[in-house]
């Protein structure tokens, strides 16, 4: 019989650093951070592609870490959003490669939790990957979730569900923070080369051989950005 349990997450204060420091300095060296969150809960079926809140939800979570100076592995992104989504014979392979390669799990199981996000977190416990969730507070979770820091090292971190700058900023600083804590270091498959056949996404500034961006010319006219 199936058993749930109401997941109180355990408020972890983000950490501050200190003028001068920037997200994850604690770290040596860009990590491959897998970023897992719900998938089909997120398409819509109209077009059949994950919806554009989610979709830009899940960028901004995405860039945070890139900017970061890490390299991270997200299948919606590398599925186009559902539009080239690979068949299963394809995606579980690669999914499962990714993870096995990954310094750092950073999850959203969602609301309802995710099934498929609840696998990528078995494969994560079994690898022994710290692992820093993202918990929906009051949404009540299986305790083959709730107790997985039985098994391997996680973070449980209460998300308000506001996705706000800030709020994502404060989510990702924690994570790679406590990451850091635990001294977590890039792995043996940490070399940048690697990436396209990993499946794992950098900033070009953050590859080797990348020349400086020359400086932008100025614009002949303002631009606008849609509210």
């Amino acid at each position: 019989m199936s058993v749930t349990t109401p997941l109180s997450p355990k408020p972890v204060a983000a950490a501050q650093p200190a003028a001068g420091r920037h997200i994850g300095d604690g770290l040596t060296g860009g990590l491959r951070v897998f970023l897992a969150a719900p998938f089909v809960q997120f398409i819509d079926p109209a077009d059949g592609v994950v919806g554009p809140q989610w979709r830009q939800r899940l960028s901004a979570l995405r860039e945070a870490l890139l900017d970061a100076g890490h390299a991270v592995f997200n299948a919606h992104h590398n599925e186009g959003w559902g539009e080239w989504g690979l068949p299963p014979q394809e995606c579980v392979p690669s999914d499962f490669r990714a993870m096995q390669c990954a310094d750092l799990v950073l999850a959203y199981p969602g609301t309802p939790p995710s099934t498929g996000v609840a696998l990528e977190l078995g494969w994560a416990s079994a690898l022994r990957k710290p692992v820093a969730l993202l918990l929906d507070p009051g949404t009540t979770y299986s305790p083959m979730i709730s107790a997985l820091g039985e098994i391997s090292p996680v973070l449980q971190l209460p998300f308000d569900g506001s996705w706000t700058a800030q709020c994502l900023d404060d989510t990702v600083r924690t994570a790679l923070d406590w990451a850091a804590g635990l001294g977590v270091r890039p792995g043996p498959w940490s070399a940048p080369e690697l990436d396209p056949a990993l499946a794992y996404h950098r900033h070009p500034a953050d590859r080797p051989g990348t020349p400086a961006a020359e400086p932008a010319e100025p614009a002949d006219a303002e631009t606008v950005v849609p509210a």
